[in-house]
């Protein structure tokens, strides 16, 4: 199992974002993050501690995950602003199987763990906190919303449910956010989809920084949140195995038959959920 992806919209912790996207690619398959590769493109004149820094995060978090840096390739680039990191991921399933999602079945539920535009609240608080407290947030919601860089990673949350009877996709939303994750996944699978936005949870944090900004955070950078279609009669196993590793999760929707369209209700208006071309993020 292979993933390829880059860091282009955050100039800090680019390491640290590169190996747990390209993990999270892995581990939602249903496989393990085993080796990283990354090339590292920066601006000339760039400083070698800066590059060094970009490694030492690269090392520390692909250890937290067992996972062996095996090389890569760095220079400098002309035209750059900030150093961009592209990551490359290897993965292997011990069973030989794996989840796609156009597994996702027509009356499965869709849940959620943690909370939506998790790595947008890093991405801004780190980039952009002078931009946040010219617009009154404050600093110890600045402070909180940096720890999210913490929450990125759903390689623990994808291992639990994979390993699941009924799970039958997953996916982990990226650029556009959940809302456009969920539109990914019913692409995918070929299937209608029925989701209750009012049930999406968005932490404190990202709701303060997004109405700050005048964002949707539904539709902000959300790595570090998993999307699992499960059959409606496993729901409340996974829920449950979840909860009890203390792993937030939360039903928000439903698949249905893609005749049926694929629509979003919010204090009970109905939208058609379309794909999002344009990640809140880059609005700033």
């Amino acid at each position: 199992m292979f993933s390829t992806d880059p860091i282009t919209g955050a100039s800090r912790h680019i390491g640290a974002h590169a190996v747990h996207v390209n993990a999270n690619d892995i581990a939602v398959a249903g496989a393990v993050p085993v080796w990283f590769l990354c090339t590292i493109l920066v601006p000339p004149g760039t400083n070698e501690s800066e590059l060094r820094g970009i490694m030492k995060e690269v090392n520390k978090e692909a250890r937290k995950l067992a996972i062996t840096v095996i090389g890569g390739h760095t220079e400098a680039t002309y035209d750059l602003r900030h150093p961009i990191i592209a990551g490359f991921m290897i993965g292997e399933s011990k069973s030989g199987t794996y989840l796609t999602a156009e597994g996702a079945q027509e009356g499965d539920t869709l849940l959620m763990t943690k909370t939506a535009g998790i790595e947008g609240t890093a991405v801004l608080a780190a980039d952009h906190s002078r931009l946040l407290k010219q617009k009154g947030v404050d600093d110890r919601t600045i402070g909180r919303a940096l720890r999210f860089s913490d929450r990125i990673s759903v390689v623990r949350e994808a291992v639990i449910a994979s390993k699941m009877k009924g799970v039958t996709a997953m996916h982990d939303p990226t650029e556009g956010g959940i809302l456009n994750g969920l539109w990914e996944l019913a692409e995918a699978s070929g299937r209608g989809i029925i989701v209750e936005s009012d049930k999406i949870p968005v932490a404190p944090e990202t709701r303060t920084i997004s109405d700050a900004l005048k964002l949707d955070p539904l539709k902000l950078l959300g790595s570090g949140s998993l999307v699992i279609a499960v059959a409606a009669h496993r729901k409340a196993a996974v829920l449950e195995r979840l909860n009890h590793n203390r792993i937030r999760a939360t039903e928000i929707g439903r698949l249905i038959r893609k005749s049926e369209g694929r629509l979003v209700y919010k204090g009970g208006i109905q939208r058609r959920l379309t794909a999002v071309y344009r990640d809140e993020l880059y609005e700033i």
